[in-house]
């Protein structure tokens, strides 16, 4: 027994051994489970992620009652900083807090110079982060590790996200020197103001979602990431510890061993591969990895793994991941991480992944041997060819034979795929010059360039960046036909009512499938995000809509799909309901009773053309 209220020391020595360069006894597991721990202790979410006392003692005794080995405290981790320099946060009853970005921070060069570094100890909530870490020490014996947003994550909290990939295009010393200012003023003072408070801390750990593959590119990781995580630590004394490690997008690499070379740059201490990219790399092939290279490895069990998978798939993702992990002459260096315990885990679900664990170290193995992950492997949580934001579900076809366009129509084509809005603009220009009909110029010039896109980013040879690229260039060369087409009153090809759901902050995709819907001739209604069921019934009647869009990046927002969709049969509205978002699955939409799923922008677009057109079969 340690002799603290809350005992987690064996899991600590283990995890500890590890962290220090050695091998544990055994394989401890690691989680993120504070939103679980929110609803499994009843809290109101405001309370909980602002009383750093109610944080601390609510995920300590759900997890010590659930038999976890080491105490786990992830807050808000992406909100944090960009709160205490002013950003607006969006706080819910049942669901973590986040920052709702609608209305930037840093708009241009003037906010930029503007704008002063944080102090630590008085600002937003990062004086809540310092002590809710020395309670948990008080409590438990434990120096947990505080989490920082990595500095491409913040800087697209405080740009948005699409304007920070423009500008990563356009003005990349404005994003330099935001980056600059990210690590130097920000990041680095209150990283150090916890080493302060609690001297025998050595771990700050990153947490970079939208700084991983596919949302960047492997050239704006090495340009705008990797520097910038390197020069933090070296603000912070060069200590090892100050890590970056959960990036993902290994599955999208060019070479997964290049990318994990990365990785092991900015997190020496192990490599971590997590769900989906873990299940679909392959196990064997990161294991042998680590051996080569003699380092420390963590495998990751995803979310929807975790919430939807049965007791027999639960446990044999977490007896592969163990064993795999676990063998050859490192295996004492592995730890197991569950990523993560949502508010939309079953309880019993989280009860069946930690007694799995407790049964492999006992022993007790009954899939040993069984290797089910790889390029070969279906994921069950996967099944039916999911893949993350519709990409890699289908490899890309034989390059067919393009029409013959007239030269105009092909240069404008070529202007973006190659992400030149200014000559498709010039292009557009010259071709209505010429006599070219507006709806040829559309349907021959602009639109088709947008279907490669939407193959490539299928097939995962472009990424996020290079869809937005696309979508922007062709949007440049849309404006230049916007005045004749009002003038004419076209009518559009249909009206979509778009929406990220209550309680999602996240538009990436949404804003996306909305660019590529407007240059395919549709008008789109765009609420933004945290819409509630009355906002989108009341727009959709107002202005007549053919399809109203939904989109949901958490697990935890998904309920609100069925509930939104609930709502609108319940007024008697005819009108047709198309799902999407990186959780969102094709059954699921069946379920919540959608008539269309989109797995990716360029899918959604047509499945809206079917809805539109009354196709009788249902996407």
């Amino acid at each position: 027994m340690s002799g603290y209220e809350y005992d987690f020391s064996e899991g600590i020595k283990q995890y500890k051994a590890i962290m220090n360069g050695g091998e544990a006894d055994f394989i401890p597991a690691t989680t993120q489970m504070a939103e679980f721990c929110m609803k499994q202790g009843g809290h109101n979410g405001r309370r909980f992620f602002s009383d750093p006392e109610l944080f601390v003692r609510g995920n300590l005794s759900v997890q010590q009652e659930f038999g976890c080995d080491l105490p786990d405290l992830v807050w808000d981790v992406y909100s944090v900083e960009a709160e205490a320099l002013g950003g607006q946060m969006a706080w819910f009853d049942d669901l973590y807090p986040a920052l709702d970005n609608t209305h930037p921070v840093i708009r241009d060069e003037k906010d930029l110079a503007r704008i002063k570094s944080p102090d630590p100890f008085k600002a937003g909530r990062m004086p809540w982060v310092l002590e809710a870490l020395q309670i948990c020490r008080e409590l438990s014996g434990y120096t947990h590790y505080i989490h920082y947003c990595a500095p491409i994550n913040l800087a697209a909290q405080l740009v948005q996200f699409e304007k920070l990939i423009v500008a990563m295009q356009e003005n990349p010393p404005f994003v330099h020197r935001l980056m600059t200012f990210i690590v130097e003023e920000v990041l680095a003072p209150y990283v150090n103001a916890y080493f302060k408070v609690l001297p025998d801390a050595t771990i700050a750990n990153g947490k970079d979602a939208v700084g991983s593959l596919p949302f960047i590119t492997e050239d704006m990781l090495e340009e705008f990431s990797l520097p910038y995580l390197l020069k933090l630590r070296e603000l912070c004394g060069n200590r090892p510890g100050v890590r970056c490690d959960n990036w993902w997008g290994d599955s999208f690499a060019a070479s997964a061993e290049k990318f994990w070379e990365t990785k092991l740059k900015v997190t020496p201490q192990y490599l971590k591969i997590q769900d989906p990219d873990c299940f679909r790399v392959g196990t064997d092939r990161a294991r042998r990895f680590a051996d080569e290279k003699g380092c420390a490895l963590s495998f990751g069990a995803g979310t929807l793994i975790l919430q939807k998978g049965t007791p027999e798939q639960i446990t044999q993702r977490v007896h592969e991941y163990m064993e795999v992990g676990s063998r050859g002459p490192h295996g004492r260096k592995f730890f197991l991480y569950f990523c993560s315990f949502s508010a939309q885990t079953p309880a019993e679900n989280v009860r069946i992944a930690i007694e799995a664990v407790k049964r492999f170290r006992a022993g007790d193995r009954p899939y040993a041997g069984q290797v089910f992950s790889g390029p070969d492997g279906i994921a069950p949580e996967s099944a039916g060819g999911k893949g993350f934001m519709g990409m890699g579900v289908k490899a890309l076809a034989a390059e067919k034979k393009e029409p013959e366009r007239k030269k105009v129509f092909q240069e404008i084509y070529e202007s973006i795929m190659t992400f030149d809005g200014g000559r498709c603009a010039r292009l557009v220009t010259d071709a209505l010059e010429a006599g070219e009909p507006v709806q040829d110029i559309l349907d021959e010039g602009l639109i088709p360039p947008m279907g490669r896109v939407g193959d490539l980013f299928a097939a995962g040879e472009f990424f996020v960046p290079e869809m937005l690229m696309a979508a922007k260039a062709m949007k440049a060369g849309v404006e230049v036909l916007r005045p004749i087409l009002i003038q004419r009153k076209s009518k559009p090809k249909g009206i979509v009512v778009m929406a990220t759901v209550f309680g999602d902050l996240h538009d990436i995709g949404k804003n996306l499938v909305g660019m590529m819907l407007e240059g395919a001739g549709f008008k789109v209604v765009d609420l933004g995000v945290n819409a509630k069921a009355e906002k989108i019934i009341e727009t959709a009647k107002q202005v007549n809509a053919d399809v109203i869009g939904l989109s949901a990046l958490l697990t935890t927002t998904m309920p609100f799909m069925k509930l939104i969709i609930q709502k609108i049969k319940q007024e008697g509205l005819r009108i047709p309901v198309i799902v999407g978002g990186a959780p969102v699955t094709r059954e699921f939409a069946k379920e919540v009773g959608a008539d269309g799923y989109g797995d990716n922008a360029p899918e959604a677009v047509e499945v809206c053309r079917q809805l539109v057109t009354r196709t009788p079969e249902l996407a």
